[in-house]
């Protein structure tokens, strides 16, 4: 059963895991992209936490947690990295990949 603890444990992981991200594929505009990123938890943190509970609780299947998380990908604006200049392409690029991200940490910490 999940608690606050393995979803703390999950924030931490995937911040580190975004920061690695962020330098691997946006070089130049790694706070950008931590901003960004960062305003996307804060504002679906309570979506994901309850996902994650059912997840971890066996409430909700691996393919339906992909499916929530993914469906919140139109929530994830990345403002700053738009107002870098940096082409659609690399965002969109990024976006998924943090998605990814979000969904391979959540089911190591919650599965």
């Amino acid at each position: 059963m999940s608690d606050i603890k393995d979803f703390d444990k999950f924030l931490i992981l995937l911040k580190d895991a975004t920061k690695e991200l962020a330098k691997t594929m946006l070089k130049d505009y790694e706070k950008e992209a931590l901003s960004d990123t960062k305003v996307f938890l804060k504002t679906s943190k309570d979506d994901i936490e309850r996902w994650s509970k059912l997840l971890s609780e066996g409430k909700l299947t691996k393919e339906d947690y992909e499916w929530l998380i993914s469906s919140k990908k139109d929530v994830l604006e990345l403002e700053l990295l738009k107002n870098t200049g940096l082409g659609a392409v690399q965002i969109d690029k990024f976006k998924n990949a943090f998605i990814h991200l979000l969904i391979n940490t959540a089911l190591d910490v919650f599965l």
